[in-house]
């Protein structure tokens, strides 16, 4: 099965092709310039394994949250190419692509990404399975939710910045490998999504757990 995946939803910029022969991953912090990136890095991979758009199977990004432009940007290139090849799409949440992986960890697994305005937007996970809601909270309300817990694993790409607000706990691990390929976490999720409930929606756009600041600009009165 051919599965190209990319992640532009945060600050780290990720991409994956698997094809039944190899896989192919890269990742780096691209400090949010995606729309420079994207389509190019999308074209060297298929070059790798002499494939084009149309001899995919299956194409994967993030649904959300994340960054209001990153998303943007990777959602409706993944439509423009699906759309224009034929070939399905899905979405997958990007906490559950974030936190994938920790189902060996005893205790609770907290993916972290930046909403900027000193919030986090952040979810608890246990053993694979969503325990909440995706949360848009403030460091206070995140470490009050982990003070219910024994063991927590922090993760995500902000979650260096998030530690600044914790005092020393010997029962808060962080994981310091900020620059992981979230992309070839979205192959193994997008597959098993992709058996169980087919394609994502064309009318399915990001997931955003408040407004932006051009949305909250044109409503705001003068």
């Amino acid at each position: 099965m051919n599965v190209l995946s990319f992640d532009t939803s945060t600050g780290i910029f990720s991409i994956c092709l698997k094809t039944d022969q190899n896989r192919y991953e890269f990742s780096c912090d691209m400090g949010f310039k995606h729309s420079e990136t994207l389509v190019n890095e999308i074209d060297l991979f298929l070059k790798r394994e002499d494939i084009s758009i149309s001899d995919l199977d299956l194409i994967v990004c993030p649904s959300g949250p994340g960054s209001f432009t990153g998303l943007r940007i990777g959602m409706a290139t993944a439509k423009g190419l699906s759309l224009g090849s034929g070939v399905p799409m899905v979405t997958v949440p990007t906490m559950d692509m974030i936190s994938y992986g920790f189902n060996y960890f005893e205790g609770i697994v907290v993916p972290i990404i930046d909403a900027r305005k000193k919030r986090f937007y952040t979810a608890i996970y246990s053993k694979g399975e969503k325990l909440s809601d995706n949360l848009d909270l403030t460091p206070e309300d995140i470490l009050t939710i982990l003070k219910k817990y024994d063991r927590t694993l922090l993760t995500g790409p902000d979650v260096l910045e998030f530690s600044k607000y914790i005092e020393i706990n010997p029962n808060i691990y962080i994981d310091n490998l900020q620059i992981k390929s979230w992309a070839g976490n979205l192959i193994t999720l997008g597959i098993e999504q992709y058996q169980k409930f087919g394609a994502s929606s064309d009318s399915e756009g990001p997931l955003y757990l408040r407004r932006s600041e051009a949305e909250i600009g044109i409503t705001r009165k003068p």
